[in-house]
């Protein structure tokens, strides 16, 4: 792979050729406005890899940050500039109010994916219910994500196709798992979030404004994750798109 011979031959760049013309602020055939993004840095693009973006797998960007190389995303069917990926925070502002309106770097999402709830029961002995639920899961080759760890209770998703199999293992334990099938996870990427306040309540906000109810939420240094009804899926993508205005702000 051109990944594995840059690091052995400790390439400048890597110019990676697909069927787009780089990565994008959401999905085109969801966003009609999606936009290429210009510069993105190696942890957003190993974010948006791992929550559903398709165009580059997250171990080439991962090989590449190891090592500094920068990568050049192109299309093969044109002479666009494509995306570089490098490890540089790129100015995405708007005139100057740079904070307000372009932290976002790209939305995403991943459809097909089942919400389990496992009461647990005693809290004193949660921990160790837990650690036998995940540990389960991982003998039958389950990946679990979303994984929220509550009083009491633990909610985790699984792949659709896997959930059938994850509940009867649940069942076989002596749980009987709150089942919410045909959801979608949908996530907000940028080295922007960090230390901004506020990105959480514009989104919870922009979504329930468009209907959409969020069954589930979580947050890194760098992403905001929403899990929602699939039939919601590609409504909350174009608001949160919308809402941050990343038909400009890349």
């Amino acid at each position: 792979r051109d990944e594995v011979a840059a690091k052995a031959l400790d390439a400048e760049a890597i110019d990676i050729y697909t069927d787009v013309e780089g990565i994008m602020t959401a999905d085109p055939r969801i966003v009609e406005d999606a936009r290429t993004i210009d510069t993105v840095t190696y942890n957003e693009i190993c974010q948006m890899a791992y929550q559903g973006a398709k165009v580059i797998h997250p171990r080439a960007v991962e090989i590449a940050m190891q090592r500094n190389i920068p990568l050049r995303i192109k299309s093969t069917f044109s002479d666009a500039p494509g995306t570089l990926v490098t490890n540089m925070y790129p100015d995405r502002g708007v005139g100057t109010d740079i904070t307000a309106n372009c932290i976002i770097t790209g939305v995403v999402h991943t459809p097909n994916v089942t919400q389990l709830r496992v009461s647990t029961g005693d809290v004193q002995d949660q921990h160790l219910t837990d650690k036998r639920i995940f540990k389960a899961m991982a003998l039958a080759d389950i990946s679990v994500d979303f994984i929220s760890v509550q009083p009491e209770a633990v909610l985790f998703t699984v792949r659709d196709e896997v959930a059938a199999k994850a509940i009867t293992i649940l069942q076989n334990m002596g749980f009987e798992p709150g089942v919410v099938p045909s959801c979608a996870k949908v996530s907000i990427v940028g080295a922007g979030i960090a230390g901004v306040p506020g990105v959480m309540a514009d989104m919870v906000e922009a979504l329930s404004d468009a209907g959409v109810t969020i069954l589930q939420s979580a947050d890194s240094h760098t992403t905001i994750w929403v899990l929602v009804q699939k039939e919601d899926m590609v409504m909350a993508v174009q608001t949160l798109h919308r809402k941050f205005r990343l038909n400009i702000c890349i």
